[in-house]
C-alpha cells in the first residue's frame, strides 16, 4: 500500500441539518491528519487506528464547541496497551499525543485493528471545554467499550443529555492510513418520531464509515445517505493537524519544575531538553536560560 492510494480530498468537517433542523449532522474526514500523527509518533498500526478514530471524534466535538468560541481537550485513559491518549482542538486545528504509540497488537479475529485492546475497555473519557471565561467545564464518563464510537455516543447521552449516533473508523495497514473519519448525528428537541425512525434505518450505512469515505467526498455521501431527509449543507471547513507549542510555552513549563530541579539541571553544565508530547519537537535551554529562570528573569529566544 502506498500514499498514492489515499483519496485526494483534503481533511475537512462538514456540517448539515436534516428536515429543517429536526436533526444535525457533522462528518469529518481525517485521513491526512491520522497519517501525519502516525508518522510523528512512529505509531504501530493499532495506535494509528486509535488515533484515526479519536481525531475525527474530537474534530466533530470541537465543531460544536467552536460554535461557542471555545477550546477543547479530550483525554482517554484506558487500561489498554496504549495508555493515555490526549487530543486538543482549537478552531479547526488539532493535536494528538499517545503515551505508548509503539505498542503492537495483533488484529482482531475479524481482521481489524484492535482499537479496544489498544485503548482499553475500562477507563475514563474526560472532556474539558474552555470558553475563555471563568473556569473550564469538565465532564468525565466511564468508557463503554474502548472502541471510541460507542464511548463518545455515551458521552453525549450522559454528559450533554443529547442522544447521539457516533460512528468512527480508520482503515490502515503496514504504516499507511488509507481512510479515517466519522459521523455524528444528533436529534434536536423538535425532532419528530418519523425522522428518528428514518435515521435509525441508516445505522448500517455507518458501520464501515472508513470504507465509505475512502473514495467519496463527504458532501456526496451526505446527499446520498440523507436524500429523503431534506439535507441542508451549511459549511465544509478544512481540518489540520497543527501543534501550538512554542519555545516560550516550554520555557514556562521548565520554570514550573521549581528551583530544586532547575538547580540540578544547572549543575550538570548541559542544556536542558524538552520534547513536546504532541509534535515531538525538541527544544534546548542552555545554562544562561536556566539561570534566568532561577532569578525570575525572562529570556528571548527563537522558536
Amino acid at each position: 500500500m502506498t500514499q498514492s492510494l489515499i483519496y485526494p480530498d483534503p481533511d475537512s468537517l462538514l456540517r448539515l441539518t436534516l428536515r429543517k433542523g429536526q436533526a444535525r449532522a457533522l462528518m469529518a474526514r481525517s485521513t491526512r491528519m491520522a497519517q501525519q500523527a502516525a508518522d510523528i509518533h512512529r505509531a504501530s498500526d493499532a495506535a494509528a487506528a486509535a488515533m484515526g478514530r479519536l481525531l475525527p471524534a474530537c474534530a466533530m466535538l470541537g465543531g460544536l464547541v467552536k460554535e461557542e468560541k471555545g477550546r477543547l481537550t479530550v483525554t482517554v485513559t484506558g487500561d489498554g496497551a496504549g495508555g493515555r491518549m490526549t487530543c486538543g482542538v482549537s478552531g479547526n486545528r488539532l493535536k494528538i499525543s499517545v503515551e505508548n504509540p509503539q505498542a503492537e497488537l495483533p488484529p482482531t479475529p475479524e481482521g481489524r485493528q484492535d482499537v479496544a485492546g489498544f485503548v482499553g475497555r475500562s477507563g475514563r473519557l474526560v472532556v474539558v471545554k474552555d470558553f475563555n471565561a471563568g473556569e473550564p467545564f469538565t465532564s468525565v464518563i466511564n468508557l463503554v467499550s474502548g472502541e471510541l464510537g460507542e464511548d463518545f455516543a455515551h458521552y453525549f447521552t450522559i454528559s450533554e443529555q443529547t442522544p447521539s449516533l457516533v460512528a468512527l473508523g480508520c482503515l490502515n495497514e503496514a504504516g499507511t492510513v488509507l481512510s479515517s473519519g466519522g459521523i455524528l448525528i444528533q436529534a434536536m428537541p423538535q425532532c419528530q418520531e418519523r425522522t428518528l425512525r428514518a435515521l435509525e434505518l441508516r445505522i448500517p450505512f455507518f458501520a464501515n464509515i472508513s470504507r465509505e469515505i475512502y473514495d467519496r467526498s463527504l458532501k456526496e455521501l451526505a446527499l446520498d445517505w440523507f436524500s429523503d431527509l431534506e439535507p441542508d449543507v451549511l459549511a465544509e471547513e478544512p481540518l489540520a493537524l497543527r501543534c501550538d507549542c512554542s519555545r516560550e510555552r516550554m520555557r514556562k513549563a521548565l520554570g514550573a519544575l521549581g528551583r530544586e530541579e532547575l538547580e540540578k539541571m544547572l549543575r550538570t553544565g548541559e542544556d536542558a531538553r524538552l520534547t513536546c508530547h504532541f509534535c515531538r519537537t525538541e527544544r534546548a535551554f542552555g545554562p544562561e536560560e536556566l539561570r534566568a529562570l532561577l532569578s525570575g528573569e525572562a529570556t528571548d529566544g527563537a522558536d
